[in-house]
């Protein structure tokens, strides 16, 4: 597998790059799937995914292209969308000189919040070289519930309160922050039910930014992934998200943290990920 960082835009002086992996001979890759990390918008990097599950789709014919992205909220819901949008038009427009491939077929991936931006892009930004979408206990409602008021789960925790969260906001924009630094602001955001603040300039964005049930009916085709006991994100997302999109394939996993597949001595993860490597065949075999 080999590793190639690319430069696909700047934010001000902010470098805004991405991580290409690739086999030797990877010109002939089936597709290539677009990964935004997790982190509640506020932290994480974009080569968060375990290596194993790199490797796996990486072997299938899978090129994996991870993509930075300004975090909030150092910026704001709109700056982020624009910049995934350029990271988008980047790959269209270099996949043959830069990365050496033979289609510009691609898929959009993300996990947790990720899976957010994954479902907003496919429904707002929507390109005929998109083959589907895929959201690993992601969301597309910023108007639930769950994320607008304070989280019993995350209350069970020292409570931080918001000033004190707020001193680990930078003053120039960033790409990325360790969860050990900029948890506490997400942990903070939760359990005072005020995390969408630092996403949107005002709160009638958070409808802005969520899917109506049309916008869902008409997603490319889906690949699913959630827990029954996630505690961040409602797995209750995720099963709705299956009835209302047109083409889903939904895998559900039980007594699992949120971020299930972050463990890799469970065997839940990699078997998910080896189902969604069945279903990406389906779908490039009929292309």
């Amino acid at each position: 597998m080999i590793k190639q960082t690319f430069l696909y835009s700047k934010l001000d002086e902010l470098d805004l790059s991405m991580t290409f992996y690739s086999n030797p001979n990877g010109s002939s890759a089936k597709a290539t799937l677009l990964y935004f990390h997790g982190g509640g918008l506020l932290y994480g990097t974009k080569d968060d995914l375990p290596e194993i599950y790199c490797k796996l789709l990486v072997e299938n014919d899978y090129n994996l292209l991870t993509v930075d992205y300004p975090l909030a909220p150092e910026v704001k819901l709109p700056t982020i969308i624009t910049c995934i949008k350029e990271a988008i038009n980047w790959f269209l427009e270099h996949y043959q000189t830069a990365l050496g491939l033979e289609n510009s077929d691609y898929f959009l991936f993300g996990r947790s919040a990720g899976g957010f931006l994954s479902y907003l892009l496919s429904a707002r930004y929507p390109c005929p070289e998109q083959k589907g979408l895929i959201s690993f206990y992601g969301y597309y409602d910023l108007t639930n519930s769950a994320f607008n008021q304070p989280s019993s789960y995350y209350n069970q925790f020292p409570k931080i309160a918001p000033l004190t969260a707020q001193e680990l906001i930078y003053p120039n924009p960033i790409t990325e922050v360790s969860i050990n630094e900029r948890f506490s602001l997400y942990l903070s955001g939760r359990q005072f039910g005020n995390w969408l603040s630092y996403l949107v300039k005002t709160p009638s964005e958070k409808e802005t930014f969520s899917l109506t049930d049309v916008e869902l009916a008409k997603l490319p085709p889906a690949f699913l992934a959630h827990s029954a006991a996630d505690q961040d994100v409602p797995v209750e997302v995720s099963r709705i998200a299956s009835e209302k999109l047109s083409n889903v394939t939904y895998e559900e996993v039980e007594h699992l943290p949120h971020d299930f597949d972050g463990d890799i001595t469970k065997n839940e993860g990699l078997q998910t990920y080896n189902a969604l490597i069945k279903w990406l065949d389906s779908l490039v075999s009929t292309a």
